[in-house]
């Protein structure tokens, strides 16, 4: 993490996992400094899911909003098409609205180690895509 990032990321098991803690805001530069760090990681490792943990109450700048639009596009031209969000119900409403891209898994979780387990599971078709009986 950078001097003044409240967020952190790490790569664990094929999982890119993205943790924005209580109090964290998204400023211009930050947003910046996020999908640069963003980006090294998918170019770096090999990464098949993606976990996004929001612990903050803070409403979504425009900054914010921007760098989850454009990190989520990235993440889906490497081939990443599953993506986790967790969080309080409105954030990961939130979340899944902002993030929601045609063809990729988003699923929610109360819980991040339940939601890095999903991540790492065989891929399946997002609820929305599944056949009813």
């Amino acid at each position: 993490m950078e001097p003044g990032e409240r967020w952190s990321m790490r790569v664990d098991g094929g999982v890119l996992v993205v943790e924005f803690p209580h109090g964290t805001g998204i400023s211009p530069a930050a947003g910046e400094a996020l999908l640069d760090r963003w980006r090294g990681l998918l170019a770096d490792r090999d990464v098949d899911a993606v976990v996004i943990v929001v612990r903050t109450s803070r409403p979504c700048s425009d900054a914010g909003r921007r760098a989850l639009r454009e990190s989520v596009q990235i993440a889906v031209a490497r081939g990443v098409d599953r993506f986790a969000v967790v969080g309080e119900r409105s954030k990961r409403r939130y979340l899944e609205r902002t993030i929601a891209i045609e063809d990729i898994a988003v699923e929610a979780f109360n819980d991040p180690a339940t939601a890095v387990r999903w991540a790492r599971s065989s891929p399946e078709p997002p609820s929305s895509l599944r056949s009813s009986p």
